[in-house]
């Protein structure tokens, strides 16, 4: 039993010979000296390894979002497009950006004809699909949309 941390016995009675803390002695701030000594002697190796772990893991993650945001679109292709909600609710994006991440990855993807061309019937690119302006994109004062923010 420890009753303090001030030099007194530690187990057992205060009479019984035991193992005493030194006066001013922390454990957790020992634990936490014991434990920046072990990530300072991290080696070089083990440091790139855990770089490489992070960017694998990033790779997976994006290849997943490829992957959603494509299976999303061919289920909804044959009602028209994806619901606006959907694709707020799905993956926190307005119908516009959807479209334009869709090409986007369908450009840097392999697709075959046919499925590029049902794709193109449900999901026209935006500078066809726009038919008018979308009120969260910022316009200039003669209602053209800023550079860079156009859908």
């Amino acid at each position: 039993m420890v009753t303090s941390n001030k030099g007194e016995h530690l187990g057992g009675s205060p009479d019984q010979s035991g193992h005493t803390l030194p006066s001013g002695f922390d454990p957790v701030e020992s634990d936490i000296r014991r434990y920046r000594r072990r990530r300072e002697r991290r080696t070089k190796a083990e440091r790139r390894r855990d770089s490489e772990r992070h960017h694998v893991k990033q790779l997976s993650t994006q290849a997943r979002e490829v992957e959603d945001i494509l299976a999303f679109a061919r289920i909804w292709a044959p009602f028209g497009g994806v619901p606006e909600d959907e694709t707020f609710i799905k993956f926190g994006m307005r119908p516009w950006q959807f479209i334009e991440r869709l090409w986007r990855i369908v450009s840097e993807t392999p697709c075959d004809r046919v499925e590029v061309d049902h794709l193109l019937q449900a999901y026209p690119p935006i500078g066809v699909a726009v038919p008018g302006p979308d009120p969260e994109v910022p316009n200039t004062p003669d209602g053209h949309p800023l550079p860079g923010c156009a859908p």
